[in-house]
């Protein structure tokens, strides 16, 4: 099961503090170059330990290849170089499009650039980059011998294929085909991360990885032989409806467009295996497209300023914490509940009482927001009693007085509708706030002689309200 980040719960974890079992994303580890000869690398650390944290590996931060399907098929559309390359390479190709070996060899040209950017999408995808590579000369031209490689592979196999044919019969030889058709993205994996034509053609190797990847490698294999048949079966449905020209242009779009997608797919394949692979990923390569900063800051917009304060927390400089706090929120409300639980804390633990109560007003809007009810009901018992005089928001006493009910303190709970009325005689929620202290009282309190006092009350201060007919309905049942 993944492990979420404590600070962003709808983060995936990227590290985890050994120390105090604090699992950390991007916004909430403290990262600190290494300096020197090694400059440019990073060093991760626990904002609260402050000692070095662990890397929670890829498996925890990616979804797996089957869930972001519609993420591999939209790979060439999130950026342009793909789109050029795809269009310009097919529209070139069809100035070509005619019988003959020239035509022939420009294509087939054309298509191992194709064929060298698919790779480079696959490789990149495979360190744990998930954007299309740009279009340069390195990425067209340098290491084009992987690709060469590859076409010698499937020359061997068919060389194999015919030996195998005219030595045992074509029956064998066909299911020698299959046999190998059904391990050559296990053959093209080894050939990326080994680079070894060796390890690719041996058996013992791609045997054994297409096991340790397991059902995942007939998912991939599934879709990948349909990926090889779309552009077929595109052309079949519209040969008869397009000019030639543009039928030869299309098919050719569908054919760049599929190859560039089925070796990502590949290479996402290699990322999400990687331990059974073998092939190994380090942090810094690695490029989460899900961590938006922007989605960050929605998720928590006060992630920077605990990072900032965590590591004098641990110093104990309480007072300078606060003193962060409050200049980096210049003035402004907190809306992060972890800073806000945070800055109550610090407010609290420094005897710093006046302050704490009246920020005490704004952080409990925050946890009744989010729903805390027990931490809601404590804040609030802790702040009567420091000062009987703390009055938080109407809203926030009509849902602590809710709540109170509903934990039993029936009592409590009319005080605190009570309290409401006193404070915010013109609030809206004063009409409601009577007739639930009424309700208490017949139903809970069992004293429903008050309880039709306060309605009856309420019916003639309030006579066009629109909670009176649910009122009037409500004394018909009281006994």
């Amino acid at each position: 099961m993944k492990q979420s980040c404590d600070y962003h719960p709808t983060i995936n974890a990227h590290w985890f503090c050994p120390k105090c079992s604090a699992n950390l994303c991007p916004e909430c580890v403290v990262k600190r170059d290494k300096g020197g000869y090694l400059q440019g690398e990073s060093l991760y650390f626990c904002p609260k330990c402050n000692i070095q944290v662990q890397w929670c590996g890829v498996a925890n931060i990616i979804d797996p290849f089957w869930k972001r399907l519609s993420k591999i098929f939209a790979y060439p559309f999130s950026s342009f170089h793909p789109i050029v390359l795809i269009i310009s390479l097919s529209l070139l190709s069809s100035f070509f499009s005619g019988q003959g070996l020239l035509n022939l060899l420009v294509r087939g040209a054309l298509f191992l650039v194709v064929l060298k950017y698919s790779y480079e999408a696959l490789k990149t995808t495979a360190s744990g980059d998930l954007r299309p590579p740009k279009i340069s000369s390195n990425t067209i031209s340098e290491d084009f011998n992987q690709v060469l490689k590859q076409y010698v592979l499937y020359f061997l196999i068919l060389f194999a294929f015919g030996l195998i044919s005219a030595a045992l019969g074509l029956l064998i030889g066909v299911l020698f085909i299959l046999f190998a058709a059904f391990f050559i993205p296990a053959m093209l994996i080894l050939l990326v991360t080994t680079s070894s034509l060796l390890h690719a053609l041996n058996p013992n190797i791609f045997v054994r990885l297409t096991y340790r990847i397991g059902w995942g490698y007939l998912l991939m294999y599934l879709f990948l032989f349909l990926l090889a048949g779309a552009p077929a079966f595109a052309a079949q449905y519209i040969d008869k409806l397009l000019p030639t020209g543009l039928h030869f242009l299309l098919v050719t779009i569908a054919q760049s467009y599929y190859t560039i997608i089925s070796y990502h797919l590949m290479g996402y394949v290699i990322l999400q295996y990687h331990d059974e692979v073998g092939y190994e990923i380090e942090h810094d390569a690695f490029k989460d497209q899900s961590l938006d900063k922007n989605k960050l800051a929605q998720i928590d917009p006060g992630a920077h300023i605990l990072k900032a304060i965590n590591p004098l927390i641990q110093d104990g400089k309480y007072d300078e914490s606060i003193e962060v706090i409050e200049d980096m929120t210049h003035g402004a409300e907190i809306t992060s509940l972890e800073l806000s639980n945070r800055y109550y804390s610090l407010l609290k633990m420094t005897n710093k009482t006046k302050h704490m109560l009246g920020y005490g007003i704004n952080h409990l809007e925050l946890i009744i927001k989010a729903k805390q009810k027990n931490k809601a009901l404590d804040i609030y018992s802790e702040c009567i009693k420091t000062d009987p005089e703390f009055v938080p928001s109407a809203v926030s006493l009509f849902k602590i007085a809710e709540w109170l009910n509903e934990t039993g303190k029936f009592q409590e709970a009319v005080k605190t509708f009570n309290r409401l009325i006193k404070e915010y005689p013109e609030n809206p929620l004063v009409p409601k706030s009577y007739f639930r202290a009424a309700q208490l009282f017949n139903d809970r309190m069992m004293n429903p002689v008050k309880a039709k006092k306060i309605l009856n009350g309420l019916i003639i201060k309030y006579p066009e309200h629109e909670i009176v007919p649910q009122i009037k309905n409500y004394i018909t049942s009281i006994m």
